[in-house]
């Protein structure tokens, strides 16, 4: 009562509180994601703002606006279309500005390797890792080799849960998120998974100690690309679902991955894990061309390339190569 300290959706802000300076501060966090005109409803009830976010992640989107079960989610148009944030005009309007450049969530410099050098310019400060050769840190790349049809990949979705069943029974005291490009394979995957719990003790087990533990704040989840900022797990399974289709043919389509934000997006992919990444992946990398001015698709290519090589830059991949299942 005597220092209130309120947290809140902007909706509820603007529905529920006196318009007037009712705070000394307002800190608007994930601001990326926040448009001014949902913003406004805070701002205008503090005497002071912080405004706090990465342009380098996701901008506010209308992905899931309009978008329903007669709509291609796989096109090339970016459907996901990025609107200005609140934290672009705070950059423009605000000062003094900081830049937080200490990276402290990775415990292996393969995972903030890639996205310090090709998204932040090498300038973030990173703590060389103790455990540079261990088999369960860093990253990791599993060819599937499965095909692409009706917006999934089934035979890269068993591989998954394979992988994520075995690392369950395994890494018991290890948190896992999972995180695919599409919705159709996110529900795939977790209505496979949810079949497995309720066969397998041991995924079970896993599934309601992460649901339980630190009240849930680390509990297993099955996402899709564009639910993940802000989650952070001790190991990330990725899947890029894309493939070549039951024909052989690969089509360079990624949905909004294509699009102007896709590589903001695959930075907030790419950074979400404490201690390994391991992608799964039915690309062919030798008929993986993305244009030069897509750099969303360039980056998730590079992306395979650094997992198969933990070389960063471009190097030429051998169509088979890669971990194995």
């Amino acid at each position: 009562e005597l220092f209130p300290c309120w947290m809140m959706v902007p909706n509820s802000v603007a529905q529920h509180l006196p318009r007037s300076e009712f705070f000394d501060l307002v800190i608007i966090d994930e601001a990326s994601q926040m448009t001014p005109e949902t913003a406004i409803s805070a701002l205008m009830r503090a005497k002071n703002a912080l405004i706090s976010g990465d342009t380098n992640q996701l901008p506010p989107t209308n992905f899931f606006r309009g978008l329903n079960d007669e709509e291609d989610e796989d096109v090339d148009e970016d459907i996901a279309t990025a609107e200005e944030s609140i934290l672009e005009l705070a950059n423009t309007m605000f000062h003094p500005k900081h830049r937080l450049r200490w990276h402290y969530r990775s415990k292996h410099e393969e995972l903030i390797a890639f996205s310090n050098h090709y998204v932040y310019d090498s300038d973030l400060v990173i703590f060389p890792s103790p455990h540079a050769s261990s088999d369960s840190m860093g990253v990791r790349l599993v060819r599937t080799n499965g095909t692409f049809h009706k917006k999934i990949n089934p035979a890269e979705a068993q591989v998954m849960v394979e992988h994520i069943a075995n690392f369950m029974r395994q890494h018991p005291k290890r948190s896992l998120g999972v995180v695919v490009m599409n919705q159709s394979q996110m529900e795939q995957i977790d209505s496979m998974m949810l079949r497995l719990a309720e066969q397998d003790t041991k995924v079970a087990s896993y599934i309601d100690y992460w649901a339980a533990e630190d009240e849930g704040l680390q509990k297993f989840f099955v996402k899709n690309l564009e639910n993940v900022q802000g989650d952070e797990r001790d190991v990330i399974f990725i899947g890029t679902v894309y493939g070549a289709d039951p024909d052989g043919r690969f089509y360079q389509r990624f949905g909004p991955i294509n699009g102007p934000s896709g590589k903001r997006r695959l930075n907030v992919l790419f950074t979400r894990a404490k201690e390994e990444i391991v992608t799964f992946s039915s690309i062919p990398m030798e008929q993986f061309q993305p244009n030069a001015n897509n750099e969303g698709a360039s980056l998730l290519k590079l992306w395979l390339q650094f997992c198969a090589t933990k070389r960063l830059g471009e190097v030429v991949i051998e169509s088979g190569s890669g971990g194995t299942p």
